[in-house]
């Protein structure tokens, strides 16, 4: 008995041990996944600026051609704050004044808004060579927002030794659009670049191009370069509130009054227990009777026997 008593202990404060030392463990994992930082993901870089096409120096002998574009579509809803663009790009190098067929172009979708567009700058400075880029940037914008003329700075200090074809040809501090300056200075030079008339921008979506200066400065080269700014306002779409339809209040109708039921007048018991008690005093009498002639009979029969005796 006193070993099977000292097992038993033995196990108990084994058990004892074994569920503290687990419970201890388990409050100090839980503790450690609490207390530690959690590992966050890699963070998508921020998305905002388009850059391509900048210093190539060309191909073929020292002449080359490049030809880039950009197409932009940025989504902005005032009311929601939501943002997102969808961004196309073209990149071709090639010999210059040869036609051949672009790649494909590049697609990416972010939910970033683009705001900074820069490309084929400080390209092809060879004889000959080909600068030819363009950008196009749609704002779409869901709400109320203002768009004001896009300004523009382009042609400045360019075709030193050719009549330049530039619309319009401004000189804005800090414009829109800076494009086509400093280029085509080699002599023989085409410099031909454009920005829309209706070019428009908001503060709400804020962007600057710059692309094709100090390009194709070598001789007989030529610089086309053109930028397209579009602000298409879409309205903000409105919840109706619907009017609640009136109501019409029912015409009361006329309910009959119940018919009064013929009054019964019952008896006292029954009008108190609901129970015709007529029955049952009846029954009762007829049991007082027989209980009564029993007992005459048991006492008769009990005289009887005693005179016997």
């Amino acid at each position: 008995m006193l070993a099977v008593k000292t097992s038993r202990s033995f196990f108990s404060a084994s058990a004892l041990n074994r569920s503290l030392v687990l419970a201890i463990g388990l409050f100090l994992a839980a503790f450690v996944l609490t207390a530690s930082p959690a590992v966050s993901a890699s963070a998508a870089p921020v998305d905002g600026t388009v850059e391509q096409c900048n210093d190539v120096a060309g191909v073929g002998g020292g002449t080359g051609a490049v030809e880039c574009s950009v197409t932009v579509d940025n989504y902005l809803n005032l009311a929601t704050g939501a943002t997102s663009s969808t961004t196309s790009t073209v990149v071709s190098i090639h010999a210059a004044n040869t036609e051949v067929q672009p790649p494909a172009a590049t697609v990416v979708n972010s939910s970033k808004l683009i705001h900074t567009i820069t490309q084929c700058n400080g390209s092809i400075n060879v004889g000959g060579g080909n600068t030819i880029c363009t950008v196009t940037v749609n704002n779409h914008i869901t709400g109320a927002t203002t768009a004001s003329p896009a300004t523009v700075n382009q042609c400045v200090g360019s075709g030193a030794s050719t009549a330049l074809d530039c619309v319009p040809l401004e000189n804005t501090t800090d414009a829109t659009v800076t494009q086509c300056n400093n280029a085509g200075n080699g002599g023989g030079a085409d410099v031909l670049c454009r920005v829309n008339p209706s070019a428009t921008v908001t503060t709400d979506v804020p962007i600057t191009v710059n692309q094709c200066n100090y390009s194709s400065n070598g001789g007989g080269s030529t610089v086309e370069c053109a930028t397209e700014l579009n602000t298409i306002v879409d309205a903000a779409e409105v919840t109706p509130t619907q009017t609640p339809t009136p109501t019409e209040t029912p015409t009361p109708t006329e309910t009959a009054l119940p018919v009064a039921a013929d009054t019964i007048t019952a008896a006292p018991e029954l009008a108190a227990t609901g129970v015709d008690s007529a029955s049952l005093l009846i029954s009762a009498a007829a049991g007082a009777l027989l209980l009564g002639l029993g007992a005459l009979l048991a006492l008769r029969r009990t005289v009887v026997r005693l005179r016997r005796d």
